[in-house]
């Protein structure tokens, strides 16, 4: 509790008399920016770190974070509820992004890394924190190389990850089962609950592929196989057997995990967006990540209202 004090106190410390590495402090280096963009840029990092993705990052509860923007996800109302909002929001952050590339210049990072990503009509922007994503890479090494498909070092695969080469690359077959785990393991969600979703895809993904009529299946299998995309299907049908085998086996998946809010302490007025991951609650990861989110709830919160919220994050980005 103590670091915790210490790390608000550091935090809210004034930045205008603040140096950091000898080099002007923040406040000084965000004068040298015409007021109109000073505003985009807090409203840009504000809806960022809306996002507990990305504040958790910050905070290096995870050891990446994301916010995707996808064209092609807008057709399923699961993932967006509002698409207006989201095209919105999606024209808006790519404008602001165009803000943040003329003046990052002045705000270089060392313990993080900040991309965009673009692949095909998805675009997303990726948070890093170096040393947490290097010790991922590092103790699932194998993992890593077996997806790039080369035999290369913990530093260059985290080179790469800095560099976004890792974030939409490899996403296709034959390496979606590696990509899911890898994204997986970086995002934090605990090896457990990467292997449920994981195996709970590829259930999915099977019948997804049989000349199956969803109407006959269980409500939840079939929301789901709704927004799952089909490869060609195979002319003959299956035998029955076979295919009950897998709804069961799928309902039973389903029935035991679901989408964790990855909280212990859920509350409608916070004025940041909870992630949610698909698991369980039950396993001891998912108990150890939900209270490490919650201790660090109010911090987050008293950060998103300050007045000096911009100056506050880009002292934490930048920080040696």
């Amino acid at each position: 509790m103590m670091n915790l004090f210490l790390l608000l106190l550091i935090c809210f410390t004034p930045l205008t008399s603040q140096e950091i590495d000898n080099k002007p402090s923040i406040n000084h280096r965000l004068q040298l920016i015409p007021p109109e963009e000073r505003k985009a840029l807090e409203g840009f990092f504000r809806r960022l770190f809306y996002h507990a993705d990305f504040s958790y990052t910050l905070f290096g509860l995870k050891p990446m974070g994301s916010i995707d923007y996808s064209l092609s996800h807008l057709r399923f109302p699961v993932f967006y509820k509002n698409p207006e909002q989201h095209l919105y929001l999606m024209a808006l952050d790519e404008k602001d992004w165009n803000v943040w590339e003329r003046c990052q210049h002045l705000f270089p990072m060392e313990k993080y890394s900040f991309v965009k990503v673009e692949k095909d009509h998805s675009f997303g922007f990726f948070l890093v924190n170096k040393e947490k994503s290097y010790a991922v890479i590092e103790k699932n090494l194998q993992l890593f190389q077996n997806l790039t498909g080369k035999k290369i070092c913990p530093r260059t695969l985290l080179h790469m990850l800095c560099q976004g080469q890792l974030a939409y690359s490899f996403s296709s077959a034959p390496y979606s089962t590696l990509y899911h785990k890898a994204l997986g393991l970086l995002y934090g969600y605990g090896e457990e609950n990467v292997q449920v979703f994981i195996k709970r895809n590829q259930l999915l993904q099977t019948l997804s592929n049989l000349p199956l009529d969803v109407k006959n299946l269980p409500s939840e299998i079939a929301r789901y196989l709704g927004r799952t995309e089909t490869s060609k299907r195979p002319a003959k049908s299956p035998p029955k057997i076979e295919v009950a085998s897998l709804v069961s086996e799928l309902k039973k998946l389903l029935d035991e995990n679901h989408f964790v809010k990855g909280t212990k302490k859920d509350n409608p007025f916070l004025p940041i967006k909870r992630s949610c991951f698909f698991g369980s609650e039950e396993y001891a990861q998912t108990q150890s990540l939900m209270e490490s989110r919650d201790e660090i709830t109010s911090l987050i919160v008293k950060i998103y209202e300050s007045e000096i919220f911009l100056e506050t994050i880009l002292g934490m980005l930048t920080a040696p």
